[in-house]
Protein backbone atom coordinates (compact mmCIF):
# COMPACT_ATOMS: atom_id res chain seq x y z
CA UNK A 1 0.00 0.00 0.00
CA UNK A 2 2.99 2.17 0.88
CA UNK A 3 3.99 1.98 -2.35
CA UNK A 4 0.90 2.62 -4.53
CA UNK A 5 0.63 5.69 -2.42
CA UNK A 6 3.77 7.18 -3.12
CA UNK A 7 3.40 6.55 -7.26
CA UNK A 8 0.39 8.27 -6.80
CA UNK A 9 1.82 11.38 -4.56
CA UNK A 10 4.59 10.97 -7.83
CA UNK A 11 1.67 11.73 -10.08
CA UNK A 12 -0.20 14.58 -8.07
CA UNK A 13 3.85 16.37 -7.91
CA UNK A 14 3.88 15.78 -11.81
CA UNK A 15 0.89 17.42 -12.50
CA UNK A 16 1.70 20.20 -10.04
CA UNK A 17 4.39 20.81 -11.84
CA UNK A 18 2.43 21.46 -14.84
CA UNK A 19 -0.10 23.45 -13.71
CA UNK A 20 1.79 25.27 -11.13
CA UNK A 21 2.53 29.41 -11.70
CA UNK A 22 0.26 28.86 -15.66
CA UNK A 23 -2.26 31.39 -15.77
CA UNK A 24 -5.51 31.02 -16.79
CA UNK A 25 -6.93 31.92 -20.49
CA UNK A 26 -8.18 35.14 -20.88
CA UNK A 27 -10.95 35.73 -18.54
CA UNK A 28 -12.79 35.43 -15.09
CA UNK A 29 -14.46 32.22 -16.44
CA UNK A 30 -11.48 30.44 -17.35
CA UNK A 31 -9.74 31.91 -13.65
CA UNK A 32 -12.13 30.82 -11.48
CA UNK A 33 -12.98 27.19 -12.73
CA UNK A 34 -8.88 27.04 -12.32
CA UNK A 35 -9.36 27.94 -8.39
CA UNK A 36 -11.56 24.83 -8.38
CA UNK A 37 -9.11 22.64 -9.60
CA UNK A 38 -6.64 23.65 -7.17
CA UNK A 39 -9.19 22.75 -4.59
CA UNK A 40 -10.05 18.77 -6.18
CA UNK A 41 -5.84 18.57 -5.95
CA UNK A 42 -5.91 19.80 -2.51
CA UNK A 43 -8.91 17.18 -1.36
CA UNK A 44 -7.05 14.31 -3.14
CA UNK A 45 -3.95 15.41 -1.24
CA UNK A 46 -5.72 15.44 1.84
CA UNK A 47 -7.09 12.19 0.95
CA UNK A 48 -3.77 10.22 0.92
CA UNK A 49 -2.52 12.10 3.95
CA UNK A 50 -5.66 10.76 5.41
CA UNK A 51 -4.82 6.89 3.89
CA UNK A 52 -1.08 7.03 5.24
CA UNK A 53 -2.39 7.81 8.70
CA UNK A 54 -5.05 4.94 8.71
CA UNK A 55 -8.11 7.10 9.16
CA UNK A 56 -9.71 5.61 6.17
CA UNK A 57 -13.37 6.95 7.12
CA UNK A 58 -12.41 10.67 6.78
CA UNK A 59 -10.08 10.17 3.62
CA UNK A 60 -12.90 8.79 2.05
CA UNK A 61 -15.14 10.83 2.48
CA UNK A 62 -12.58 13.43 0.45
CA UNK A 63 -13.90 11.92 -2.37
CA UNK A 64 -17.34 13.10 -2.72
CA UNK A 65 -15.29 16.69 -1.91
CA UNK A 66 -12.63 16.36 -4.43
CA UNK A 67 -15.33 15.15 -7.25
CA UNK A 68 -17.45 17.87 -6.74
CA UNK A 69 -15.10 20.60 -6.63
CA UNK A 70 -14.15 18.74 -10.26
CA UNK A 71 -17.30 19.30 -11.41
CA UNK A 72 -18.05 22.79 -10.17
CA UNK A 73 -15.21 23.50 -12.22
CA UNK A 74 -16.26 21.91 -14.95
CA UNK A 75 -19.74 23.35 -14.96
CA UNK A 76 -18.08 27.33 -14.25
CA UNK A 77 -16.54 26.39 -17.68
CA UNK A 78 -19.26 25.36 -19.33
CA UNK A 79 -22.42 25.82 -17.92
CA UNK A 80 -23.08 28.39 -15.59
CA UNK A 81 -24.19 32.06 -16.81
CA UNK A 82 -21.94 35.03 -16.61
CA UNK A 83 -23.68 36.38 -13.56
CA UNK A 84 -23.31 32.86 -11.68
CA UNK A 85 -19.37 33.20 -12.66
CA UNK A 86 -19.48 36.46 -11.60
CA UNK A 87 -20.77 35.88 -7.91
CA UNK A 88 -18.73 33.29 -7.41
CA UNK A 89 -15.73 35.09 -8.36
CA UNK A 90 -16.37 37.76 -5.93
CA UNK A 91 -15.19 38.55 -2.59
CA UNK A 92 -16.61 36.65 -0.05
CA UNK A 93 -19.58 39.19 1.96
CA UNK A 94 -22.57 38.60 3.37
CA UNK A 95 -24.31 39.76 -0.18
CA UNK A 96 -22.49 37.38 -2.70
CA UNK A 97 -22.51 34.77 0.31
CA UNK A 98 -26.58 35.06 0.07
CA UNK A 99 -26.07 35.24 -3.93
CA UNK A 100 -24.41 32.05 -3.87
CA UNK A 101 -26.79 30.31 -2.12
CA UNK A 102 -28.95 30.65 -5.16
CA UNK A 103 -26.67 28.39 -7.44
CA UNK A 104 -27.99 25.40 -9.24
CA UNK A 105 -27.95 21.78 -6.97
CA UNK A 106 -25.63 19.69 -7.85
CA UNK A 107 -27.51 17.38 -9.79
CA UNK A 108 -28.65 20.68 -11.76
CA UNK A 109 -25.37 21.54 -12.35
CA UNK A 110 -24.26 17.88 -13.39
CA UNK A 111 -27.76 18.35 -16.17
CA UNK A 112 -26.11 21.88 -17.35
CA UNK A 113 -22.86 20.27 -17.68
CA UNK A 114 -24.27 17.19 -19.73
CA UNK A 115 -26.20 19.34 -22.38
CA UNK A 116 -23.24 22.13 -22.67
CA UNK A 117 -20.05 20.16 -22.06
CA UNK A 118 -18.05 17.99 -24.77
CA UNK A 119 -19.02 14.68 -24.42
CA UNK A 120 -16.16 12.97 -22.90
CA UNK A 121 -16.27 15.02 -19.93
CA UNK A 122 -19.69 14.60 -19.11
CA UNK A 123 -19.71 10.78 -19.60
CA UNK A 124 -17.04 10.48 -17.62
CA UNK A 125 -18.49 13.12 -14.66
CA UNK A 126 -21.42 10.85 -15.07
CA UNK A 127 -19.87 7.56 -15.12
CA UNK A 128 -18.16 8.24 -11.64
CA UNK A 129 -21.49 9.34 -10.12
CA UNK A 130 -23.60 6.79 -11.43
CA UNK A 131 -21.27 4.03 -9.93
CA UNK A 132 -19.86 6.12 -6.73
CA UNK A 133 -22.24 8.73 -5.78
CA UNK A 134 -24.64 7.07 -3.36
CA UNK A 135 -20.99 5.66 -1.08
CA UNK A 136 -19.83 9.24 -1.17
CA UNK A 137 -23.16 10.64 -0.01
CA UNK A 138 -23.26 7.54 2.94
CA UNK A 139 -19.64 8.86 3.84
CA UNK A 140 -20.28 12.62 3.95
CA UNK A 141 -23.93 11.52 6.04
CA UNK A 142 -22.39 9.18 8.31
CA UNK A 143 -24.70 6.39 7.09
CA UNK A 144 -24.70 2.85 6.87
CA UNK A 145 -20.72 2.62 4.79
CA UNK A 146 -18.80 4.42 7.47
CA UNK A 147 -20.49 3.23 10.20
CA UNK A 148 -19.99 -0.67 9.46
CA UNK A 149 -16.66 -0.31 7.48
CA UNK A 150 -15.45 2.00 11.00
CA UNK A 151 -16.40 -1.58 13.17
CA UNK A 152 -15.53 -4.15 10.42
CA UNK A 153 -12.48 -3.03 9.11
CA UNK A 154 -10.74 -1.11 5.33
CA UNK A 155 -10.20 -3.80 3.30
CA UNK A 156 -7.11 -2.93 1.19
CA UNK A 157 -8.36 -3.55 -2.18
CA UNK A 158 -11.11 -0.87 -0.75
CA UNK A 159 -8.61 1.61 -0.01
CA UNK A 160 -6.55 0.74 -3.40
CA UNK A 161 -9.51 1.68 -5.71
CA UNK A 162 -10.25 4.13 -3.53
CA UNK A 163 -6.41 5.93 -4.39
CA UNK A 164 -7.22 4.87 -7.88
CA UNK A 165 -10.39 6.17 -8.45
CA UNK A 166 -8.86 9.18 -6.59
CA UNK A 167 -5.94 9.41 -9.40
CA UNK A 168 -8.56 9.33 -12.23
CA UNK A 169 -10.23 12.45 -10.98
CA UNK A 170 -6.51 14.48 -10.95
CA UNK A 171 -5.87 13.24 -14.09
CA UNK A 172 -9.44 14.75 -15.01
CA UNK A 173 -8.64 17.83 -13.05
CA UNK A 174 -5.34 18.09 -15.25
CA UNK A 175 -7.45 17.70 -18.55
CA UNK A 176 -9.34 20.42 -17.42
CA UNK A 177 -6.69 22.27 -16.42
CA UNK A 178 -5.09 22.27 -20.13
CA UNK A 179 -8.20 23.22 -21.00
CA UNK A 180 -8.31 26.38 -18.99
CA UNK A 181 -4.78 27.41 -19.83
CA UNK A 182 -5.12 27.40 -23.68
CA UNK A 183 -1.51 26.60 -23.78
CA UNK A 184 -0.89 24.79 -26.87
CA UNK A 185 2.59 22.67 -24.98
CA UNK A 186 0.71 20.90 -23.03
CA UNK A 187 -1.50 18.88 -26.04
CA UNK A 188 -0.21 15.74 -25.09
CA UNK A 189 0.66 15.93 -21.92
CA UNK A 190 -2.24 14.54 -20.42
CA UNK A 191 -1.92 10.71 -22.62
CA UNK A 192 1.66 11.30 -21.67
CA UNK A 193 0.97 10.64 -17.93
CA UNK A 194 -1.89 8.04 -18.39
CA UNK A 195 0.32 6.07 -20.02
CA UNK A 196 3.60 6.43 -17.45
CA UNK A 197 1.00 5.82 -14.79
CA UNK A 198 -1.58 3.27 -16.07
CA UNK A 199 -0.76 1.01 -13.37
CA UNK A 200 -2.31 3.37 -10.57
CA UNK A 201 -5.15 4.67 -12.75
CA UNK A 202 -8.62 2.90 -13.08
CA UNK A 203 -9.55 0.60 -16.09
CA UNK A 204 -13.42 0.94 -14.94
CA UNK A 205 -14.12 3.14 -12.19
CA UNK A 206 -14.41 0.94 -9.05
CA UNK A 207 -17.35 1.09 -6.52
CA UNK A 208 -16.43 2.05 -2.66
CA UNK A 209 -18.22 -0.76 -1.26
Amino acid sequence: MDDFIDRSDELHIEILSLLEGVQAFTGIRFEVALVACGMALEHALSLRLLVRTSCYTTALSLMRLQYEALTRGVWLLYGATDLQVETLASPLTLETEKSAKKMPMFKDMLDQIVKTAPPQASRMLMGFKDVNYHAMNSYVHSGIHPLRRHVEGYPAGLIEDVLRNSNGLNVMTLQLGVVLTGVQRYAGAVKAIQEKYHQILPGLISPLN
